[in-house]
């Protein structure tokens, strides 16, 4: 007995020490960079001129009858006075009558163009959340250190930053070696078919092969996926795929004095409660484990040991991670009812209710795969389950982390938020940039603010908003971004 507990014991000081030496060694410490300053802007100017931006209700709908191209056209001059010099040594091209293409032509043509991108469009506000707004969300209000309203953060920031970048840089007489594009889509909220789509098929129509692309996503985090105790710089390398599908209950309509056992509302309920009680697979996908070996110089050590030792820890991190949204979001593909319709007065049972229920597709799972599992997770011949019409994509590509242009990205993103760990992942959300996969492998997405401002529900929500201080940082990171990438 005394051998058997000695081999034990042996054993479990052997197990710690491998657990120890893979913790400390595990990742790689980054390149030191030597950090820039913040550019010497106008601040209340750039913010006045933000926030006129923020005053034109450029809303994409679904329903694109509902759009009004006044809008965009009235967003397209705005532009066009409020930067003039970029409207006078830059090419513009309108494409799909309301997309916006520039060229900034490099002194070498021979070089692959830089890509920026961003979008013009803006989701809805709801009637029913008016009044929740502290300033309205199309008035443009600079108040209290933030400028207010719908597309502050998604994505007419990112657009304003670009366009005050390329605008002090020509103000500089900077003239870039290397060509750059920048594309400003007008429908990426319902999916960008009409919008980027189209730039992307001009541009390889003109054979044009982006040496990368950066759109909108990831940003800087502190604290919402894991507790780390520096800021991370979220890069995404690629997005989660989009699909909805409709679930329609059939049953026996009638009187409401007298119903059946079950009422069609009734089954459409529990169809879409098995969905939500019988979430996807949750697991470490290789993209997950690029992210989690950046995030290691930036966490305690406790996540650290955690990290670094998937082999005995995989499962204990994934129920970990399982329970934090931002983290189980990226791990499996999601569930989410949006949309129920039923009755239309009290007291009748309606024959047909109907639910749109939303998923983001991991990586692996496809939009065929997602409708086979859940017709058998409702298992239920009352229920119809179709895909919903409207926009849907396959998740994207993966951009690989070991190339010169994701070092080049890094290397900006430091030397401007030198405090930050540049993460790179997975976007659950969609973005423009998908429509690009064809022309070029480099596709990256970041934006350089704190993507939620201290409020996650902001950014499609009530009060978005972007700080004053933030615009500095996104205009100084877009000049560093085409200095290093022009050249």
């Amino acid at each position: 007995m005394k051998t058997i507990f000695k081999w034990f014991g042996a054993a479990l000081i052997f197990l710690f020490a491998v657990l120890l030496i893979r913790t400390f060694t595990f990742g790689e410490s980054a390149v030191e960079v030597k950090s820039v300053p913040l550019l010497e802007i106008d601040e209340t100017g750039f913010a006045e001129r933000f926030a006129g931006g923020l005053r034109i209700p450029t809303v994409a709908y679904t329903d694109r009858s509902k759009m009004d191209p006044k809008a965009f056209k009235s967003f397209h001059s705005y532009l066009e006075s409020n930067y003039p010099k970029v409207h006078h040594y830059l090419k513009r091209e309108i494409i799909g009558d309301l997309s916006l293409l520039y060229l900034w032509e490099g002194t070498d043509p021979s070089l692959n163009p830089v890509l920026l991108m961003a979008h013009m469009d803006v989701v809805p506000v709801t009637d029913e959340s008016m009044d929740d707004w502290t300033h309205g969300p199309f008035k443009g209000d600079v108040a209290d250190g933030y400028i207010w309203g719908r597309g502050a953060m998604d994505d007419k920031a990112s657009l304003f930053s670009i366009m005050e970048a390329v605008e002090w840089l020509l103000n500089e007489g900077f003239s870039p070696v290397r060509p750059i594009y920048i594309s400003f889509g007008y429908d990426e909220e319902i999916g960008g078919t009409q919008g980027a789509a189209k730039v992307a098929e001009r541009m390889q129509s003109m054979n044009v092969v982006p040496e990368f692309v950066l759109d909108e996503g990831g940003g800087l985090l502190s604290g919402d996926m894991l507790p780390i105790n520096s800021m991370s710089a979220f890069v995404a390398m690629g997005e989660k795929g989009y699909m909805s599908l409709r679930l329609t209950a059939h049953g026996q309509g009638g009187h409401s004095s007298m119903p059946e056992k079950e009422t069609t509302i009734g089954i459409l309920a529990t169809a879409v409660q098995k969905l939500q009680e019988n979430p996807f697979p949750a697991s470490m996908t290789p993209s997950i484990r690029h992210m989690m070996a950046a995030f290691v110089p930036a966490t305690p050590f406790w996540v650290r040991i955690l990290i670094a030792n998937q082999w005995l820890f995989e499962k204990a991190f994934v129920r970990y991670a399982s329970g934090k949204s931002t983290l189980s979001a990226l791990m499996r593909t999601t569930t989410a009812p949006t949309i129920i319709e039923g009755g239309v007065k009290d007291n009748v049972i309606p024959p047909t209710a109907t639910a749109i229920v939303n998923f983001r597709l991991r990586p692996g799972d496809s939009i065929e795969w997602v409708l086979e599992m859940a017709t058998r997770i409702v298992n239920d011949e009352r229920v119809h389950i179709e895909i919903a019409e409207g926009f849907g994509s396959e998740a994207s590509n993966i951009s690989d982390v070991n190339t010169p242009q994701f070092d080049l990205l890094s290397t900006t993103i430091r030397q401007v938020f030198p405090k930050a760990v540049v993460v790179p992942g997975l976007s659950p959300g969609g973005t423009d940039s998908k429509h690009f996969q064809g022309l070029t492998p480099h596709i990256y997405r970041f934006i350089p603010f704190d993507r939620y401002q201290g409020k996650i529900e902001g950014v499609h929500g009530t009060n978005e908003k972007l700080s004053v201080k933030s615009l500095r940082d996104g205009a100084t990171f877009y000049v560093q971004l085409i200095r290093n990438g022009g050249k």
